[in-house]
């Protein structure tokens, strides 16, 4: 009787063991991932640190006075443009959640800063005028201030309430029959209120920098 002879594939054998022994054979992507995320990390760590660095000196020039905000959020924005341009990355450092509330605390910082003057003079008594002269003198104020004393936030500050009550002072006193002593408080009171928003506007400039850089490294 003639038993026919089934051949063994022994390949098949050596082949199943391999991928037994070997999953990751199995799932090259995996491995692509994990190598990808390591030759990334490190850049996206120097690019956080960079920033941090660099946005610490721009609170700084805002606190001089100077849109040190604004610098702060144009350097962001210039680092996720570059990201976007030269490695078409999809998820960029930073992000638009991250600029939107970027943008939103920095107008609010605006608006205060320029607001407070006004409220302070308004608080002291002041009339539309010298209401209005707050706003125009602590403007001017801060940035010639800031040029003339060469000392950081003093200058700014110094010039500021100097501007508020002075354009509160010369507001008040284009109203007919005002005198010296009724601009006292309006200018007080701008004055005080300049410095005040000056102040929360240089918070504003610190939380945006830890805003962002924290979101450099998330």
């Amino acid at each position: 009787m003639h038993r026919s002879m089934v051949p063994i594939n022994r390949s098949d054998d050596v082949s199943d063991r391999d991928d037994r022994r070997s999953p990751s054979s199995r799932h090259p992507n995996r491995r692509t991932r994990f190598q990808s995320h390591w030759r990334t990390a490190p850049m996206t760590i120097l690019i956080g640190i960079v920033f941090t660095l660099i946005s610490a000196v721009l609170v700084a020039i805002a606190a001089l006075g100077l849109p040190g905000t604004w610098l702060i959020i144009a350097f962001a924005a210039l680092i996720d443009v570059v990201e976007l341009l030269w490695k078409g990355d999809s998820e960029p450092t930073f992000g638009w959640v991250a600029f939107a509330i970027a943008l939103l605390l920095a107008a609010a910082a605006e608006v205060v800063e320029f607001l407070a003057g006004a409220a302070g003079a308004k608080a002291g008594g002041a009339s539309r005028r010298g209401t209005v002269g707050a706003l125009i003198g602590g403007f001017v104020g801060g940035i010639v201030g800031t040029f003339v004393i060469p000392i950081p936030l003093v200058g700014t500050l110094v010039g500021a309430a100097l501007g508020a009550g002075g354009g509160a002072l010369i507001g008040e006193l284009t109203r007919e029959g005002a005198g010296l002593r009724d601009t006292v408080k309006p200018a007080t009171g701008a004055a005080a209120g300049r410095v005040a928003g000056t102040v929360v506007k240089i918070g504003f400039a610190i939380a945006i920098w830890i805003q962002l850089s924290v979101a450099a490294f998330v």
